[in-house]
């Protein structure tokens, strides 16, 4: 697992080519992946299918996926926190702009599910809650879109770059 500066978190994350998409954008800029919970298994055949056309290497090698699993989002935020991580609820409204104020130095992001949200119980876990803006009739954004969008105001904030593009 690579000593990151940010974690991308997901509380069941069941969809191969969202999980594929995930891995795709966290593997190019250096950010960590974790599952929790029911969420698929990163070495799926469908997830290696879809990742098979973005990163051919990693999806001929599943053993090199990095992708850490927890049972729950409680023993996650656990974990997290013993590293030092500020804990953030990505949320549909409610939060602030992940690039309205400076990231922490080591930041976790947990998204929940795209119909459902997180949990009572995930959200009480973080300390603070991000809303990616929707505009006017926005429902919700895909998780790999909401994916990018925080990946790349950390990017453009210092939080997560790859030596390459430091």
């Amino acid at each position: 697992m690579p000593d990151s500066s940010l974690i991308l978190a997901y509380d069941s994350l069941k969809d191969p080519r969202d999980l594929a998409e995930v891995l795709h954008l966290a593997t190019g800029l250096g950010a960590e992946v974790h599952l929790i919970g029911g969420s698929l298994d990163p070495r799926h055949w469908k997830v290696l299918r879809k990742l098979r056309s973005w990163r051919p290497r990693l999806a001929e090698a599943p053993s090199e996926i990095s992708a850490e699993r927890f049972e729950d989002a409680g023993a996650w935020a656990e974990r997290a926190r013993r590293r030092g991580f500020e804990l953030v609820a990505a949320v549909v409204e409610g939060g602030d702009a992940p690039w309205s104020r400076h990231l922490a130095p080591k930041t976790a992001v947990l998204f929940g599910e795209e119909t459902h949200g997180l949990s009572k119980e995930s959200l009480a876990l973080c300390s603070t809650r991000w809303t990616i803006p929707l505009g006017p009739g926005g429902r919700f954004y895909t998780i790999g879109q909401a994916t990018a969008l925080v990946l790349g105001a950390a990017l453009a904030r210092g939080s997560s770059a790859p030596p390459e593009l430091a």
